[in-house]
Formats: C-alpha cells, structure tokens, sequence
C-alpha cells in the first residue's frame, strides 16, 4: 500500500511544472496588481492598493465584456449539457457502428481553439466563405456575414456549443451504462416519457457526474478567449467581448501590463467562487443507491 509520503513523491513531477510555469507568474502577476509597475517603466515603483481593480471595474468596456461572459456561459452551458445529454442516452443502446459514431461525434471538441476560429471565420467570411457560395451560384445577393452583425455573439455561442457538446456526450455516457437495466425497463412499462425518465432515472443518479462536467464547462466558458479572438476580435465593436480578450488587449496591445493582470486575477477570482461553489454542492449530494 502506497504511504502519504509515495503519493507525494508521484506528484513531484507535476508540482515541478506548474510551481515555476504557473504558480510563480500568477501569483508575480497578483502582487503587480497592487502596485504601478509596468515594464521598462523609468517611474518609481509603489503599491497603489485597490486602484488597478476599481479602474478596471469601472471601465465600460470591461462590464462589456462581464456581461458578455455571464450571457455566454448560461447559454452555451445549459445548451451543451441538455443535448451532450440527450446525445448519450440516445447512444446508451447498442447498436452497430456505435463506436464509430462516438468518435464522429467527438471530431469537433478535438479540434483546437484556435483552428476552430480560422475554421468558422473562413466559412462565415462574405467574400469566399461557405456562406456566400449558395447565393453565389444562384446569383444573389451577398448575405452579411453574422460575424460583423449583431449576431455576432449568437455565431460565437452556437459555435462554442458545437465544440463542446460533444465532450459532454462522451464523459456522460459510460455513466448512463452504469444505470441497471432493470430501471429502464421498468420505465417502459410504466410508461414514463422521455422526459419523465430523465428527471427521474438520469439526473438522480448522475448528477454528480454532471455537476462535474457543468464545472468543466463553465471553467472553459469563462475562459474563452483564444476561438473568439479569431472569429470576431471581440467586435463588431465590444460585442463579443470576453474578459479574457479584454485583459490580453489591456497587456499586449495597450501596454497596460498591471490593467491586464487585475483583470486576469477578477477572472481567477471568479473561477475560484465557482470551484467553491462545486466542492460545498458536491458534499450536499449523494448518488442513490
């Protein structure tokens, strides 16, 4: 049996990673949002307390981006989970080629976040994108492409729920197989609809594993930065706006290296709230037995 001090020893290659790559920028990166440092600065060097924070609060373009972040992540979540979901049950029965049809399935969470924007950017594009190619054969007009609309965000989320969906599906359906069989059966019987099945069967006994896919993607949701940086840039205007755009914009190309890091660290802070929202929910549920 593994003592404490074997598990450890397993884990030194992890913590050898992430303390000099990760855990040493951020929390260098936390300390500089107290204070007005900025690279090759020629000013003094001080803190200024809670000022980095309350400025980017109370940038517009910032609550832009937080509105746009929450809007987002409630939609794309709930989407992804309810069809992630209906998509395993309705592989839960065997059937020929299932396998097969798993892993089509899986194809678009594979794809990077980044091939993913130029993909969907280049089929939204007005000039030789997918798009524009029905109109063109038929002789009409030039749709505008819902990237430069006020559809813009819609494309983004629709997009996103595309990507993501499928890692809901296949985390979600070894835990369906687990269901006895004898349970489904009876369902039949008794006549329970679809629905009826799923609030009864389904959730009460995988909501553990969905409450931990819903962490995954809300993590992932609140992050998303890189596919839409691509798609849309964060316009037309601010309308695509994500925190995680907004703090690269404010650290790359405005050269507001403290404004960048506050606005990563509100962004850590609320994905922190979140993952303390899941431990304290999972100690309140219990799979039935």
């Amino acid at each position: 049996m593994l003592t404490r001090r074997h598990r450890l020893l397993f884990l030194a290659p992890l913590f050898l990673i992430l303390i000099p790559f990760l855990f040493i920028p951020a929390l260098l990166g936390l300390i500089a949002s107290f204070t007005n440092y900025a690279p090759y600065q020629k000013t003094d060097l001080h803190a200024v307390g809670l000022a980095n924070y309350a400025h980017i609060l109370a940038d517009p373009d910032f609550r832009t981006a937080i509105r746009n972040s929450a809007l987002f992540t409630i939609v794309t979540v709930t989407l992804e989970l309810s069809i992630g979901l209906l998509i395993a049950v309705a592989l839960r029965r065997p059937f020929r080629g299932r396998s097969l049809v798993r892993l089509l399935l899986l194809l678009p969470w594979l794809i990077s976040p980044i091939a993913n924007g130029v993909m969907w950017h280049f089929l939204f594009n007005t000039e030789n994108g997918l798009i524009n190619f029905l109109p063109a054969v038929l002789g009409l007009p030039r749709p505008p492409s819902p990237l430069n609309s006020g559809l813009a965000l819609l494309a983004a989320m629709s997009i996103e729920i595309w990507h993501q969906t499928p890692l809901v599906s296949f985390l979600a359906l070894p835990g369906l197989l687990t269901i006895p069989s004898a349970q489904w059966d009876q369902a039949a019987l008794e006549g329970l609809s679809s629905f009826a099945q799923m609030r009864h069967i389904v959730l009460p006994r995988l909501r553990l594993l969905l409450l931990t896919i819903g962490l995954l993607l809300i993590g992932n949701a609140l992050g998303t930065s890189e596919s839409i940086s691509i798609l849309t840039g964060g316009g037309p205007g601010s309308e695509t706006m994500t925190p995680g755009l907004y703090s690269y914009r404010q650290a790359f190309q405005a050269y507001d290296w403290t404004g960048g890091a506050t606005a990563a660290w509100l962004i850590t802070a609320t994905l922190l709230i979140v993952g303390v929202g899941y431990l304290v929910s999972v100690r309140h549920l219990r799979v039935p037995q």
